[in-house]
C-alpha cells in the first residue's frame, strides 16, 4: 500500500513539474513551423538547394555557403536567463579546396553538407527587432545587450515575428557576406591583418595556393610549419600545401 501511494505521489509531482516547465519541443515546433513560412523562401530564393527548417546550404564550384539557426538550449538559458527556445543565426562559408580536420556528410549526389562550426569562414547574424523590453529582464548588463540573439517566448507566441526579422537580416545581411566571401583574394588580405596563429598561417596558404600566389604560399606554409611545430602539431608542407 505505502509503494502504491508513494508511486502515485511520484507520479502527480512529475506531472506538476512537467508543467511548470516549458515543452522545448512543442516550442521548437512552433519555431520550425515559423521559419518555414518566412525564412526559407528567402534562402531558396537566394540560391539554396537543400533546406530544412532550421539549415540550408548553396553550392558552387568551389565553396559550400551554409546557414544555421540554433537554439540556446537549457544550460545556456540557465546561467543567463534567455528562454530556452531562443535563437541565434549562424553563418558559414566551406571552402572545399581545403581539407576538413572533421568529417563532412555527403548528401544523395555526393554533395557535401559541412556544419557551421567546421566552416573555414563564419559570421552571424544580429536582430533589428526591437525586443529590449523582454529582454529587460535579463539581470547580466551583457546579456541585455547583446544583438545576435532572438528572445523566443516559451509558448512560441511570437515565433513568427522573430522568423520574420531573421528573414530580413538574411536578406540585407547575410547574402551580402555570402557574396564577399567569393574575393579570395579580399579574404587572403582580412586574413592577414588578423592575429598570428596556426589557423590563419594554415588558411592563408590554402587560399595563397588557389589564387596562384607562390611567394605567399611559400611564406605561409613556412609559418604554419613552425608554428605547428610550437605547439605539438606536426605540419607536412609537401603534403598539406604542396611546397
Amino acid at each position: 500500500m505505502r509503494e502504491a501511494l508513494g508511486a502515485t505521489f511520484t507520479i502527480e509531482v512529475g506531472a506538476r513539474l512537467r508543467a511548470l516547465v516549458p515543452d522545448m519541443a512543442s516550442t521548437s515546433a512552433i519555431v520550425n513551423r515559423a521559419l518555414r513560412s518566412s525564412v526559407i523562401p528567402a534562402l531558396r530564393d537566394a540560391g539554396f538547394a537543400k533546406v530544412d527548417a532550421r539549415n540550408a546550404w548553396r553550392w558552387h564550384e568551389k565553396f559550400v555557403c551554409v546557414f544555421n539557426v540554433r537554439a540556446v538550449g537549457n544550460y545556456f538559458s540557465s546561467v543567463t536567463g534567455w528562454p530556452p527556445g531562443s535563437v541565434g543565426v549562424w553563418l558559414g562559408v566551406y571552402y572545399s579546396f581545403m581539407p576538413s580536420e572533421l568529417p563532412v556528410k555527403l548528401d544523395d549526389q555526393g554533395r557535401g553538407l559541412p556544419a557551421e562550426y567546421v566552416c573555414q569562414v563564419r559570421s552571424h547574424l544580429d536582430r533589428k527587432l526591437d525586443q529590449d523590453a523582454v529582454i529587460a529582464r535579463l539581470d547580466n548588463p551583457a546579456e541585455r545587450r547583446r544583438k545576435d540573439l532572438w528572445w523566443i517566448e516559451a509558448d512560441g507566441s511570437n515565433a513568427p515575428e522573430v522568423a520574420g526579422d531573421i528573414a530580413l537580416a538574411l536578406r540585407e545581411r547575410g547574402l551580402p557576406w555570402f557574396s564577399a566571401q567569393f574575393d579570395l583574394a579580399a579574404q587572403l588580405a582580412n586574413l592577414e591583418r588578423g592575429r598570428d596563429c596556426f589557423v590563419k598561417f594554415d588558411v592563408a596558404a590554402f587560399l595563397a595556393r588557389e589564387l596562384g600566389d607562390g611567394a605567399r604560399l611559400q611564406k605561409y606554409a613556412s609559418l604554419a610549419e613552425t608554428e605547428g611545430r610550437r605547439i605539438g602539431k606536426t605540419v607536412d608542407r609537401r603534403a598539406r600545401y604542396g611546397v
